[in-house]
């Protein structure tokens, strides 16, 4: 009888811990129905504690600010306006002054969009910047300021547009004409052709947010596998170009003094030809990690970057044992747990070199989390391009400029299963370790929203050490907080 009320005790206790908590909801003004909801997400005020949510219909933006336990304290309402139709820059103040940098849909008109909840105001303020031959490659969103990152076709400058909390706004221009590139083992190049992007016929560069203090942990393979990625510092920004299979190719701004700095690290498999492999890397902090793959061999390498020292190497040879402790291999959706059967690392490294490899990067106290794996291309739902400004109804302004929230994008990479990957674990000395792999929050929000299926808008931010994940919920006309 004892045994038996204990193992009630602790399915109890298991079910209690592993459930979500509500903790809070909005009851939402909405002039109509719910059926009007275009979009909605939610800012964490880091300098007071307090979170601004936006809920946006066909007409009006409707802003909510509550404390840290989702009490509403204030609530403002903007109509739309219809020139801009998409969220490029967020920052705010300790004064509960909430600021968005908006675009129109050819992402060259801009305007702020200020919503002051102490003085009970909203309004729109249009930038008069002259974008003629610039092209919007990023945008980086501090508390106090937002940066846009733009492209100079015609010279391949890069111009950096500041956008400050107080209101006033620079430009620096770096300008890079001079700097010799490459696109192959000799062959110069510009900026410009290593940004361009084929499959959309367009310039690009994804951000990568890989910070140690919050759960946006490893970006997902989909974003690691593209060949031109930023790292945004507190003060520079880092732009690592992979479109050339023999280096990885650094290119460092200097935000305060409008300087930069450009190194190049040779890729792993270098005298192998460039039509006999696929490459790339991944940034974290000074260290760089690389990868290659050719038809019988998949090599990772480590660099520190400051003295472009190779720290370590790992390599994976076809028909052979893969040389980690710890890892967990899927190839097309099926996972193995062998660790000693060789035929499965002639499966990867094959599927490694016909596809678009990525690597991505997550560092954990007991050393790093290793993933490589074959890009699949994702439809993502990024709220920031969803919270549509107008009231036209079409998507204004394109995903793959990377104008995605980093929670939102990691979660959808859950949602959307990846073929083929290897994921492992080294130590901080990095030699292959025993490390778990940490539960990811993103998988239990996802099975979440397989339960309980919220079939309207939703959002996911980060409060303090808690993830928590947001959505309107029909029944009940309120807009709704559970903590992860």
């Amino acid at each position: 009888m004892i045994r038996i009320l204990l193992c009630l005790f602790f399915l109890s206790f298991r079910l209690v811990s592993s459930s979500q908590v509500s903790v809070g909801s909005i009851s939402h003004s909405l002039k109509k129905t719910a059926k009007n909801i275009q979009g909605s997400f939610s800012v964490v005020n880091t300098k007071n504690n307090d979170i601004a949510t936006f809920i946006s219909d066909r007409k009006y933006i409707y802003g909510y600010l509550t404390d840290a336990s989702f009490k509403v304290e204030d609530t403002l309402l903007l109509k739309k306006n219809r020139r801009y139709r998409g969220i490029v820059g967020t920052m705010f103040s300790s004064k509960n002054t909430y600021t968005f940098i908006v675009a129109n849909p050819n992402v060259t008109n801009f305007a702020s969009i200020i919503f002051d909840f102490k003085k009970d105001t909203t309004f729109i303020s249009k930038e008069i910047f002259n974008t003629k031959g610039l092209t919007l490659l990023q945008s980086i969103s501090k508390p106090d300021k937002v940066h846009l990152l733009f492209l100079k076709q015609n010279t391949s400058d890069l111009v950096v547009k500041t956008y400050n909390e107080n209101g006033n706004t620079t430009s620096k221009v770096f300008r890079l004409k001079n700097e010799k590139l490459l696109i192959n083992k000799t062959k110069e190049t510009t900026i410009a052709k290593l940004l361009f992007n084929v499959l959309y016929n367009d310039y690009t560069i994804t951000k990568i947010e890989n910070s140690k203090d919050n759960h946006v942990s490893s970006p997902p393979l989909e974003t690691a596998a593209e060949f031109s990625k930023l790292y945004a510092g507190e003060n520079d920004i880092r732009i690592v170009f992979d479109k050339n299979k023999f280096y990885t190719q650094i290119l460092t701004l200097n935000l305060n003094d409008g300087t930069y700095a450009f190194k190049k690290i040779k890729k792993p498999l270098f005298t192998i030809s460039g039509k006999n492999k696929t490459s790339n890397s991944f940034l974290y902090d000074n260290l760089l990690f690389t990868t290659a793959s050719s038809k019988n061999k998949l090599v990772i390498q480590v660099h520190y970057l400051k003295t472009n020292e190779l720290l370590k190497e790992f390599i994976i040879n076809s028909g052979k044992h893969i040389p980690f402790k710890n890892h967990s291999l899927v190839i097309q959706g099926k996972k193995y747990k062998t660790k000693k059967n060789s035929t499965l690392s002639k499966s990867f490294v094959r599927k490694m070199y016909y596809g678009d490899i990525g690597i991505s990067v997550e560092k954990q106290p007991q050393g790093y989390v290793i993933s490589i794996g074959g890009k699949k291309p994702a439809t993502l739902n990024n709220p920031m391009m969803s919270f549509k400004i107008s009231e036209n109804t079409f998507q204004a302004i394109n995903n793959y400029r990377g104008f995605i929230d980093p929670h939102s994008q990691k979660l959808q990479s859950i949602r959307n299963k990846k073929p083929t990957y290897l994921k492992t674990t080294i130590d901080n000395d990095f030699t292959p370790s025993n490390g778990k792999f940490e539960d990811d929050v993103y998988t239990k929000i996802n099975n979440y929203i397989e339960k309980k299926n919220p079939r309207s808008t939703s959002h996911i931010f980060q409060l303090n050490d808690t993830m928590i994940f947001s959505f309107y919920d029909k029944k009940t006309n309120t807009y709704q907080f559970v903590a992860f």
